[in-house]
């Protein structure tokens, strides 16, 4: 699983160096190492989403733990509409004419509700018991991160339709912007489920996965997890207190008997 992830970044890398950096330098007039460093930031979305891809893919073949294969399982409605949305776009541009050009945006289209998805998914995300707080600053700080993307990603594509971007860079530019709302989508979702439930579950997959890079040593997903067990516990003594604070509650509010 990890040569995937290495392919992948790679791939992407070869393909956004070839083909972005060129246009970055000549007609937009940036320096070497700015467009270098676009392409590389852009390339970690690619291997983001492509962790998620293969977490979702082992979850679905029960490779996952149970808590992570019920997360990944409530995405399924969102993930095959959207799927069916790019058949239905496909079938639509392969019959229509003119022919289909890469200045069009029908692909990275398919990650801007992704990013919409995510904004609103922060907004309501919370504790239903109130245990667990998620202050504001804190819900508004990750509300930017997919607003942001959404906005530049918009600008992308106005320069994109306007065929001022060459069609490989084009290309490239949407799949990342895929890329980056498939990205943000998940970890929106992750962060209303964990609230939710009050629980946070690391990957096995991922720990397997990131552990061959590291050929086996322990690393920071290691330390994750200690921090991850022990956000379990504290969070299992605080439902326990809260539970025991609702009870005296009850005993006290309880009417008397005449």
């Amino acid at each position: 699983m990890h040569r995937i992830l290495l392919l992948s970044l790679l791939i992407s890398l070869l393909w956004g160096g070839l083909s972005l950096v060129p246009y970055l330098t000549g007609p937009c007039d940036w320096p070497l190492s700015l467009a270098l460093m676009a392409v590389v930031v852009l390339d970690v979305f690619w291997g983001v989403a492509t962790v998620f891809v293969i977490d979702l893919f082992n979850s679905h073949y029960r490779h996952n733990n149970e808590f992570l294969r019920s997360f990944y399982a409530e995405l399924h409605a969102d993930l095959t509409s959207l799927l069916v949305l790019a058949g239905v776009l496909f079938v639509i541009f392969s019959m229509a004419t003119p022919g289909y050009a890469l200045s069009n945006i029908d692909i990275a289209c398919l990650g801007l509700p992704l990013f919409i998805t995510a904004i609103d998914t922060l907004a309501r995300a919370r504790d239903p018991v109130g245990i667990l707080r998620f202050s504001m600053g804190g819900r508004l700080f990750l509300m930017s991160m997919p607003a942001a993307m959404l906005v530049l990603s918009s600008w992308i594509l106005i320069r994109i339709y306007s065929g001022q971007i060459p069609a490989a860079a084009s290309l490239w530019l949407q799949l990342n912007i895929i890329a980056a709302g498939f990205s943000t989508y998940v970890m929106a979702k992750q962060v209303s489920y964990f609230l939710k439930h009050r629980k946070i579950s690391l990957s096995p997959t991922l720990e397997k996965m990131f552990a061959a890079f590291r050929g086996g040593r322990p690393g920071i997903y290691d330390q994750a997890a200690v921090v991850a067990e022990k956000f379990e516990r504290d969070m299992k003594k605080a439902s326990a207190q809260a539970a025991a604070q609702r009870r005296q509650s009850k005993k006290r509010t309880k009417p008397k008997r005449t």
